[in-house]
């Protein structure tokens, strides 16, 4: 498994969805707080088994939520780049993306 690092506004956007949750049910908060961290172990464990996305990324789709990681695989880590609603404008992580690679 590669190590996972997050960017910073993929952090708050994973919390904003969980205080979200919160509100509405918390069983709802505990699932997707689950299922997001589900998605990006799959994503550090086989990063290839993901789609090319944008932007040279890779997508994980939640399976019970309208949620998508995108994250870029690297060569000893992948990046979460961004932990975004499926009706979010796309592509609006651009300006997270590094210029080079480490």
């Amino acid at each position: 498994m590669k190590k996972v690092r997050t960017h910073r506004a993929a952090e708050r956007e994973i919390n904003e969805a969980l205080l979200w949750y919160a509100e509405v049910n918390p069983m709802l908060w505990h699932r997707f707080q689950n299922e997001v961290l589900a998605a990006i172990d799959a994503a550090a464990s086989h990063p290839l088994c993901y789609p090319l996305y944008l932007y040279g990324t890779r997508r994980v789709l939640l399976k019970d939520f309208p949620y998508l990681v995108v994250f870029l695989d690297w060569k000893d880590e992948i990046f979460v780049i961004a932990v975004t609603h499926g009706k979010r404008d796309v592509g609006y992580w651009k300006s997270r993306l590094p210029l080079q690679t480490p």
